[in-house]
């Protein structure tokens, strides 16, 4: 599933005792579109700051949903305890095994029986059914093969294996600059918003703050966190500009997002971010 599938997350916190705050689930910003399963309990939406007082008046998730392409930190609340997995591919990857043209999904949140066609659709109700039998570990590798023959059917020709967003960013516009009869700028930046819902700039911008995530993470190893140096180092214009594009990606700053990560249950999201910069396999 080489330049396919960028994660699959398993959350499960059946039989854990977690209070109201701890509940809510924040994720970053992302290219990445997902396909996710609530196989038990529910998953409601929090669409603004005020929904966070009362987060059960949040949209409820359905049971089998597809979350575009986000440019915006992306928030849901559990009432109690709850079941889930996602998967996320690199946009173009579920642009090619879809057929859907992105740019009309990014920012939003689907049912997944109003966009995918029928064979995916019918492999990803098969594994709800099976994973609520016999769970998912034993379930998923069913779903996975028949993931990777619809991938091998449609995948275009010289796709790797990405080790980041930003790698995957630097080969999406080779690609999209070499396909097709027309290779102007702006019909390269067409296909690029087709096949990822995303202008080249907001991809850049996104691969910018996960290696501003790898940097914060190796310098809080280290215990020396100096923020203007991390910004240049991260292809930021200075330090203001760093805090301002964490904020629109995450709704924190990068001080807030160190101190919160490490110790809140509601960021784990962003602990799976540092075992993804620190542990090769988790790539």
């Amino acid at each position: 599933m080489a330049g396919c599938v960028f994660c699959t997350i398993i959350r499960d916190t059946r039989g854990v005792a977690l209070g109201q705050s701890q509940r809510f689930n924040f994720f970053p910003a992302a290219p990445l579109c997902s396909i996710a399963w609530v196989l038990a309990g529910d998953c409601h939406l929090i669409d603004h700051p005020g929904q966070m007082e009362q987060p059960w008046t949040g949209e409820k998730a359905p049971a089998l949903s597809v979350y575009g392409p986000q440019l915006g930190p992306l928030v849901s609340w559990n009432p109690g305890e709850t079941y889930g997995v996602s998967i996320s591919f690199y946009p173009d990857a579920f642009c090619t095994m879809t057929g859907l043209d992105l740019s009309q999904f990014s920012g939003r949140m689907m049912q997944a029986e109003e966009i995918l066609p029928e064979r995916l659709l019918l492999s990803c109700r098969n594994f709800a059914d099976a994973a609520r039998r016999h769970g998912v570990e034993g379930s998923l590798p069913t779903l996975e093969g028949e993931l990777q023959d619809i991938w091998l059917g449609a995948r275009p020709a010289g796709i790797g294996t990405m080790r980041s967003i930003e790698d995957w960013s630097r080969h999406l516009l080779r690609r999209a600059a070499m396909t097709g009869l027309g290779r102007s700028t702006r019909q390269t930046a067409r296909r690029i918003r087709s096949w990822t819902g995303l202008s080249q700039r907001d991809i850049q911008g996104l691969g910018h703050t996960e290696q501003l995530y790898a940097k914060l993470h190796e310098a809080m190893q280290k215990d020396d966190v100096d923020w203007a140096q991390l910004a240049a180092a991260t292809g930021f214009a200075d330090q203001a500009h760093m805090i301002r594009q964490m904020r629109r990606h995450t709704g924190l700053t990068p001080e807030q997002l160190r101190h919160r990560a490490r110790h809140h249950e509601a960021l784990w999201a962003y602990r799976l971010l540092e075992q993804y910069f620190t542990i090769p396999d988790a790539r």
